[in-house]
């Protein structure tokens, strides 16, 4: 059977002032992986209608967005809380811009239909299905059955007493989350669905807290029920930074692929002095410029991120690992070399927030891939009943 390689990283989105740089070290990774994945946060149109719920409006010139299917991209997730930052036209014009390149997506679209259909991509001889879900995102912005927007998959949270307190009323609550289970069954008749038409199915989430380590309950739900109802891989974004890995019933759930290139220019401009200022009293891990690098207003530890690779023989996963990578001061993801001490810094870091959210995976010790550093994921316990 023949071999191949699929690969994944966490958030894309190029605003700078010259594009064609923003995959220098990191596109001779990705060329050297069969099937690459990418989530691309934000919206490319040179006619923004910004959505009035948007926060940060992550709109792009359509020139910033050209270069994606040349830095590697084959398929891109699009459920995501800034697609639809430059309104419903600026969505239509990615959704045109990415398949303009040969990039398929998956997770938003012109109406409901178009926003959970799958993407299918022939590789090796195999059909791999994609799809992909946003349980984070403004309000508006889900795909209705006339309307653009996104494939939403809705999150209830629950607030009671704190597990460490006794009944005392003030007390600070716990906050549990839970999916809609009419969401849980759709996304379960989807996935189920596709696993009948392609050999293997990917499953995309834009999901959980932009907080560091943490995993919420949704997630972990929406991931393991993703995987009982047909899932190969699970693939997590959102958070900002990296999260752990979960091998359950012997499928990979990344729970976050962190930042790869995500340009966030201009906090200064649009934020006058006082707002910066209430911006940093959210504490060391809140989104605020950062001296030295304009491009990522975030925490130094978001800068730690990685390129995910599944090897297959055929339909068989046969290894799970990434290539550690760190941003650099030109919002750049590059590739570590093994000789390089960051890349056992970034192993370490994934084995310290995975054993603090209780997943079970161990991650070996730094080798050599590609001419890089390379890291393979293991368990120690399977979880094969849940």
């Amino acid at each position: 059977m023949a071999q191949w390689t699929f690969g994944a990283v966490g958030d894309v989105f190029v605003n700078r002032e010259n594009s064609k740089d923003a995959f220098v070290g990191s596109s001779g990774l990705l060329h050297q992986i069969d099937l690459v994945f990418g989530n691309c946060e934000g919206a490319y149109t040179d006619k923004p209608h910004f959505a009035p719920s948007a926060g940060w409006r992550v709109v792009a010139p359509t020139s910033n967005g050209i270069d994606l299917a040349k830095a590697g991209f084959d398929v891109m997730a699009v459920a995501n809380n800034h697609i639809v930052d430059g309104g419903h036209e600026g969505l239509i014009d990615t959704l045109n811009l990415l398949k303009s390149q040969g990039i398929k997506t998956v997770g938003a679209g012109a109406n409901l239909s178009e926003a959970i259909a799958p993407a299918i991509v022939e590789q090796n001889g195999l059909k791999i299905g994609f799809l992909g879900f946003a349980s984070h995102y403004p309000r508006g912005y889900e795909a209705r059955r006339t309307v653009p927007g996104l494939a939403a998959l809705r999150v209830h949270s629950v607030y009671c007493n704190s597990p460490t307190t006794f009944n005392e009323p003030g007390a600070v609550p716990a906050v549990r989350t839970f999916p809609y289970p009419e969401d849980v069954e759709l996304l379960k008749f989807l996935i189920g669905d596709l696993r009948n038409k392609v050999d293997l199915v990917v499953v995309s989430h834009h999901w959980g807290l932009c907080k560091p380590v943490e995993l919420t309950d949704y997630e972990r739900i929406l991931g393991r029920v993703s995987v009982e109802a047909g899932a190969d891989i699970v693939l997590g974004h959102h958070h900002h930074f990296l999260r752990g890995v979960e091998i359950y019933r012997g499928k990979p759930i990344f729970y976050g692929l962190g930042h790869f290139v995500f340009d966030l220019p201009g906090l200064e401009v649009i934020h006058d002095e006082k707002e910066l200022e209430h911006l940093k009293r959210r504490g060391e891990y809140g989104i605020y410029p950062r001296e030295g690098y304009p491009l990522s207003p975030f925490h130094a530890d978001a800068r730690m991120t990685m390129a995910v690779v599944c090897d297959f023989e055929g339909k068989r996963m046969t290894s799970v690992g990434f290539f550690p990578c760190q941003i650099n001061q030109e919002n750049q993801a590059m590739p570590l070399k093994k000789g390089d001490a960051r890349a056992q810094v970034i192993v370490d870091y994934m084995s310290k927030i995975s054993t603090e959210t209780g997943l079970q995976t161990l991650y070996d010790p730094v080798s050599e891939r590609f001419g890089l550093a390379y890291s393979r994921v293991r368990i120690s316990a399977p979880h094969e009943k849940g």
